[in-house]
């Protein structure tokens, strides 16, 4: 049986694609550890991982800021970048950089989020991860490519999807269709960590997208994975309902999961390393990609290893110190960077990195 391939795109801040791909086999690795059947295993053997980053896309507008004489948005539209954003963001860009450009991440990672989300750069990284995933599609067949988005990049994953489904053309700089068939081209699965997809929509809302499992949509397995303290998905989650039209009441029981987490091994906990650690995620992530069904005595074994990793008191100090923070407006891009400034104060006063 021909290999399966785990496509993984990164969120927020500085990664490239050999850095997130080094964080997730990592996080595997240690999840391996927690079974005994696969303790001596190496990931690799059992499928594939591809990243696909969109940093790149972004460092010169880094380097732009370094002498930041103008507003944000007042230099996209002024200098020779233009074109990068529409004359209604102006105002919208410089209202949100207003109230956080003095934050010290605002370079490193918040910026990743406002210029995916109010310049045309979003293009060309959806165009990228529409190449790639025809590409490994091609080599491995549809059923056997899977995507994992994180954190932004949920919101990369599922534009991209909607847009390479989608009933529109969706062709690159040189004129070249890079559509993609929902039934000949149809994922094996989609997992969403962190999911953000909602809260920075703008084409098209995710609940009305073709991006999901069942007749119609493009994917045959739709997984979340949303942590009880990670308050960067506390804005617009998206929370879709057996009976609300999204999918058939069938297809949402069999082929769609929302996986609620509260064990913390970590202060960040909207890092993508805590979540794959936790079963609830990488169970359902290897069954896909290699069929893992530990028997009970093992799956429990390995419950217990991983809840030996958890920190119950960092998990208690986490809730009182974020547990105040409330989404507070009808801006799901404000809130998404204030849930991350909120959740990073917390990170570096506990000695970890966000």
């Amino acid at each position: 049986m021909a290999k399966r391939q785990l496509i993984v795109v990164h969120g927020m801040g500085q990664h490239t694609e050999a850095s997130f791909r080094g964080e997730v086999l990592n996080a595997c690795q240690q999840a391996f550890g927690l079974y005994e059947s696969l303790k001596d295993q190496n990931v690799t053997d059992k499928f594939g991982v591809i990243a696909v980053g969109y940093g790149d896309f972004f460092e010169s507008l880094r380097n732009m800021l370094g002498e930041r004489s103008q507003s944000l948005g007042e230099q996209l539209q002024t200098n020779r970048r233009a074109r990068l954003i529409s004359t209604d963001a102006v105002a919208r860009l410089n209202g949100i950089e207003s109230e956080i450009a003095n934050d010290s991440f605002f370079t490193t990672h918040w910026l990743d989020v406002l210029l995916y989300r109010f310049t045309i750069l979003n293009e060309p990284i959806r165009l990228r991860l529409a190449e790639r995933l025809a590409t490994v599609i091609a080599e491995h067949g549809p059923s056997n490519v899977h995507v994992l988005g994180h954190s932004l990049g949920t919101a990369v994953v599922h534009d991209t999807l909607a847009k390479a489904y989608g009933p529109d053309d969706f062709r690159d700089e040189a004129g070249n269709a890079r559509n993609l068939n929902p039934t000949t081209h149809r994922l094996g699965s989609v997992h969403m960590v962190a999911n953000v997809s909602r809260a920075l929509d703008s084409f098209q809302g995710v609940g009305a997208s073709i991006v999901k499992p069942g007749r119609g949509g493009c994917v045959s397995r739709f997984q979340e994975h949303r942590h009880k303290l990670d308050p960067i998905t506390w804005v617009r989650p998206f929370d879709p309902k057996d009976n609300d039209g999204w999918v058939t009441p069938t297809a949402y029981r069999r082929s769609y999961a929302l996986n609620r987490l509260q064990a913390v091994t970590g202060a960040n906990t909207h890092a993508i390393g805590h979540y794959l650690l936790d079963p609830q995620v990488h169970r359902p992530l290897f069954l896909h990609l290699f069929d893992f069904r530990p028997d009970a005595d093992e799956a429990a074994t390995a419950h217990q290893r991983f809840a030996d990793r958890s920190l119950r008191e960092r998990a208690a100090e986490l809730q009182n110190a974020i547990g105040d923070f409330r989404p507070g407006s009808d801006d799901g891009v404000m809130d998404v960077l204030r849930a991350a400034q909120a959740l990073n104060a917390q990170v570096q006063r506990f000695g970890e990195e966000f």
